[in-house]
């Protein structure tokens, strides 16, 4: 098995050096090359007193060089965060503060951040053939990427997955798909620790930029993609897509992964009837990797199931106490993996409720089937999932505390067929408070986590002990739910 992610590309450099590794814009790049061009950029980060240990922000937008970046920074040991380009500098600048970042890697002079040094290495040009004034280190290995989740605290949580996990992760999917393509670039988590999987596995990772102005299915038959990963909502604007007049075929050898959000039934069948009978579903966590993978003899098991474990990983449904359940009996989801994070970075108290006994709680609900196969049934909390974005209300409340007028607030969902859980604030406020101004500051802080409408109500709801009663908001706020 793949020990390292960096070492895997090196290997797969030496045994089929011609093999390739990603198509960046049309241009097939192969292994021998990214490993080259990685180590260049390693040397150069070297130069600038980068080393292993420290923790480099990444500002970059576009693909290929943030590819270059993350893996030169895993071969250096290095600990790693993308400050995302679209999120409010107040929220990169506080991410960055709380991993004390010691440089950040950006591309324009916005980019920086307040007492960090900005780097701004034009990686293209260090990565061509030549570039290094010194000898470069060799692809060893052994950093850190560290990716964000939402905070029930209002907070991000930070997931930090070592290099060997990566790898790890990336062989548990192996099988699906040597010629990988999805349709978000790597700023976003996920998007890049897919690109990572694909390579541990020695696979070929077709880059988001080639989308650009062109059907998928176009893409996909262009550079013979085997694998499409997309999430549901994105699936659903596909299948109206392919259904318009004049729409290219799709091509046969491509199948389809969906991830990224609840996959109903009818999305299956109508992707097998219109597109291809090669449908998954995979279920996951930003704490573990791959959990579970529906493969299409499954759908007609139950219509609903995200599929039985990937190998090396345990799943279990549990009551409250601990207790596992028979397949059949709803309960918690539990999830042990060798290749799971452990802990929150500086949140003990979220450490605490999710890692337990050497298992991962990721507050969903749901139960097995006789043969083995895990069927969600929703989360056990309030978290919103919004396409592949996961709130919490939380988050949105203490965006809003202390609002000049604001009296009191609660966040929930309205449900979206198409989009999935729409965020709200429901708020209740004195006379005059500017709502317009209120969601401005929300988006400023929260960028796309943000609320994407303020109702006002007289009171929030709430039952005897207090507690607010989030599913009645959308009724009391006259809304409907798809």
């Amino acid at each position: 098995m793949t020990a390292s992610v960096v070492g895997g590309i090196a290997a797969v450099a030496a045994r089929d050096p011609a093999r390739v590794a990603v198509v960046d814009a049309g241009r097939g790049i192969a292994y021998a090359t990214l490993a080259a061009h990685a180590r260049r950029l390693a040397g150069w980060l070297r130069r600038q007193g980068i080393g292993p240990g420290d923790t480099v922000g990444l500002t970059l937008r576009e693909e290929y060089p943030h590819l270059l970046a993350t893996l030169a920074l895993l071969a250096l040991g290095c600990r790693q965060v993308t400050l995302g380009s679209r999120d409010p500098p107040a929220m990169r600048a506080d991410l960055a503060a709380r991993l004390r970042v010691a440089a950040v890697l950006g591309e324009r002079e916005a980019d920086a951040l307040p007492g960090m040094p900005l780097l701004r290495p034009d990686i293209r040009a260090i990565a061509a053939e030549g570039a290094e004034d010194a000898p470069a280190p060799p692809l060893a290995g052994g950093g850190t990427l560290v990716i964000t989740s939402s905070g029930t605290t209002g907070k991000p949580k930070l997931i930090a997955l070592p290099e060997a996990a990566l790898a790890m992760q990336g062989m548990m999917t192996a099988d699906l798909g040597t010629v990988r393509f999805r349709s978000i670039g790597n700023e976003f988590n996920n998007a890049k620790r897919l690109q990572l999987h694909t390579l541990a596995a020695g696979g070929t990772e077709v880059l988001a930029n080639n989308g650009a102005g062109a059907e998928v299915a176009e893409v996909c038959a262009r550079h013979g993609v085997t694998r499409l990963n997309i999430a549901p909502v994105k699936a659903e604007a596909l299948l109206a897509a392919m259904a318009r007049p004049g729409a290219p075929p799709w091509p046969p050898q491509t199948g389809i992964t969906l991830a990224g959000g609840p996959v109903s039934a009818s999305l299956r069948r109508r992707l097998m009837a219109a597109l291809t009978p090669d449908v998954c579903v995979l279920y996951g966590t930003s704490e573990t990797g791959p959990v579970t993978i529906a493969r299409p003899a499954h759908h007609d098991e139950h219509p609903d199931t995200v599929g039985p474990p990937v190998p090396g990983v345990m799943v279990e449904v549990v009551d409250e106490d601990g207790r596992v359940l028979p397949p059949g009996e709803r309960g918690l989801v539990r999830i042990r993996s060798a290749a799971a994070a452990t802990a929150y970075l500086d949140d003990p108290e979220a450490t605490a409720r999710a890692f337990r006994d050497g298992w991962f709680h990721p507050g969903d609900a749901g139960w097995l089937t006789q043969g083995g196969a895990l069927v969600l049934a929703g989360r056990a909390d309030d978290m919103m999932n919004l396409g592949t974005i996961k709130i919490f209300p939380a988050e949105i409340e203490a965006a809003a505390a202390g609002f000049p007028g604001l009296v009191e607030c609660a966040a929930f969902a309205l449900r979206s067929a198409e989009h999935g859980d729409i965020p709200l604030l429901a708020v209740v406020a004195r006379e005059g408070m500017d709502t317009a101004a209120l969601l401005a500051a929300c988006r400023e802080r929260l960028g796309l986590r943000a609320p994407r409408r303020i109702v006002a109500l007289d009171a929030l709801p709430r039952n005897a002990a207090g507690k607010v009663l989030r599913r009645d908001l959308a009724r009391l706020a006259g809304l409907s739910r798809d």
